[in-house]
């Protein structure tokens, strides 16, 4: 048995902000943003068979469904409703073994490529493939089920669903995020998260950057759920994390406040705003500086970290008093707020 090789294409203009929807299963997506408003599609089918007839009428089946209009276009592969009563065509017995031909691996082996308007709304649902997007910037929900999810150079709003597979965010500029996994990690990276809202099952979750306050951020705080799950956060800036577990334990690396109870801590970092709430049953925090983003960062903070050093070479060299406070904090022995109070005292006797 010998393998064919065909292809669909679909071209529909949507407009900047127009629709476009896909459902397949089987098959890896990728999708890149296009030049105008047009929507082009390229699915191409691997097709084991016996003879080019064969593949042909294979094809004819196996064909993405369209249904478009003004400002949207919907493709989907064939359901059950389109494979009834072409049995007979193939020579097959019934439509469960038709269905088993079509998409059983390899007989048919699918991938789309997509070039759409960076604009649009994108509705995209895949099963058992994996889903690569680069570049857009309109509201976007992905479902996805036992396939990986990779999305880069991301903006706008993204709502993700995912079952049984890992996902990977990262966006080069500010962008809201609403996200549902089970059985998969999450990573997400932002230089800025106007909105954060996530629940997961079964899965770790890493998320770094700066997180939006008051009229930017829509509800007024960021909220994580995870049953059994930890949570790696690259800081960049200030937060509350109110974390809601008694199970769960909580590490920052940089300077902090520990405040409440063992079902209930809050570990306030830099002015506390905004909070970001994470509630779990077993899992644990650690918030650390960022490591993708530390390069950014890095830029940004360069002249006042220039004019810092200038600062610091006029001053007298610290007494060891001030170095020995600075040891305690670090071993954890006092807070912020206390060596504060104590490094204050001794400039003042000074």
């Amino acid at each position: 048995m010998a393998t064919y090789v065909r292809q669909q294409e679909i071209r529909h203009r949507i407009g900047p902000a127009g629709r476009f929807q896909l459902k397949v299963t089987d098959g890896d997506v990728r999708i890149r943003p296009a030049e105008g408003d047009e929507v082009r599609l390229r699915a191409t089918f691997e097709i084991g068979a016996g003879s080019d007839e064969e593949a042909d009428r294979v094809l004819d089946i196996a064909r993405l469904i369209v249904s478009s209009g003004d400002s949207y276009l919907d493709v989907q592969a064939p359901g059950d409703g389109q494979l009834g009563g072409l049995t007979q065509a193939l020579g097959l017995p019934d439509r469960s073994t038709l269905r088993r031909w079509i998409t059983g691996s390899p007989r048919v082996e699918l991938s789309v490529d997509v070039e759409a308007p960076a604009g649009c709304e994108l509705r995209i649902d895949t099963v058992s493939g994996d889903l690569v997007v680069h570049g857009m910037r309109g509201e976007q929900r992905y479902n996805t089920v036992s396939g990986d999810q990779y999305l880069t150079e991301i903006g706008g709003s993204v709502r993700s669903n995912s079952v049984s597979g890992d996902g990977t965010l990262r966006a080069d500029g500010p962008i809201r995020v609403r996200a549902e996994s089970v059985s998969g990690d999450l990573s997400i990276t932002s230089p800025r998260l106007e909105e954060l809202r996530l629940t997961t099952v079964s899965g770790d979750l890493e998320i770094e950057g700066e997180l939006a306050q008051g009229e930017l951020a829509r509800s007024g705080e960021h909220r994580i759920e995870s049953v059994s799950g930890d949570l790696l956060f690259g800081l960049i800036g200030s937060a509350t994390f109110d974390v809601r577990g008694i199970s769960t334990d909580i590490q920052a690396e940089m300077a902090h406040r520990l405040e409440g109870r063992m079902d209930r801590r809050r570990v306030v970092i830099g002015t506390g705003e905004p909070t970001i709430v994470f509630s779990s049953m077993s899992g644990d925090v650690v918030v650390r500086n960022p490591r993708r983003l530390e390069r950014k960062v890095a830029s940004q903070s360069a002249p006042e970290a220039t004019g810092a050093t200038q600062s610091t070479a006029e001053k007298a060299p610290m007494s060891e008093e001030a170095i020995e406070v600075l040891r305690a904090l670090e071993r954890g022995e006092i807070d912020v707020e206390e060596a504060s109070r104590r490094l204050g005292e001794r400039s003042s006797d000074a």
